[in-house]
């Protein structure tokens, strides 16, 4: 009797074993998970947007009122998304464009709370666990040079945790740059 019980532990235990086995293997797949992010097309290509390649970068501090989020991030995103419209056939040209590219992220940051429900188990300090959880919502806009709208797309995707949000946010830009029409014709406007 006393083998049987040093070997198996107390009823209580080993319900606390099982509990973290079963919150091990749910962090593990939920970090394995990939969620893909999914881009929305806002306004459809525009006639008006078949022939037109060469391209102006705006600046999202152009554009927007206030301070950009993520400051940190707008440099990497710019630079993906140059190449990203490259890879559709636009020139970005700055002197002659022919269209401007506007982009901009907002963020919704939020906190999270994760309580414990029997705290006597892991102390009161570990039982509760706070957390911040952001969202980021990117979106990219195609005018003529009187600032209509030609195309505009745009994207959410989550960018928590921080360590991983330049990965998330180029998966979304990647996403968001697939739904851009390739540049057709070579006008000479």
């Amino acid at each position: 009797m006393v083998l049987s019980h040093s070997i198996g532990g107390t009823f209580q235990e080993r319900a606390v074993m099982r509990l973290f086995v079963i919150l091990l293997l749910i962090m593990g797949l939920a970090t394995c998970a990939s969620v893909i992010p999914q881009s929305e097309i806002i306004t459809p290509a525009s006639p008006a947007l078949s022939g037109l390649q060469r391209y102006q970068l705006i600046a999202p501090e152009q554009a927007l009122q206030g301070e950009p989020p993520f400051r940190q991030r707008y440099a990497e995103l710019a630079i993906e998304l140059q190449r990203g419209l490259a890879e559709q056939g636009y020139r970005n040209d700055a002197q002659q464009p022919q269209l401007r590219v506007y982009y901009w992220l907002a963020v919704q940051d939020q906190p999270l709370e994760f309580r414990v429900d029997n705290a006597g188990l892991l102390g009161p300090y570990q039982s509760i666990h706070r957390l911040r959880d952001s969202t980021g919502t990117l979106r990219v806009r195609l005018t003529d040079l009187q600032d209509q709208t030609l195309w505009e797309g745009k994207v959410s995707t989550g960018l928590s945790p921080e360590r991983d949000s330049a990965e998330l946010l180029q998966q979304a830009l990647g996403a968001l740059l697939r739904q851009i029409p390739q540049a057709t014709g070579s006008a000479m406007n």
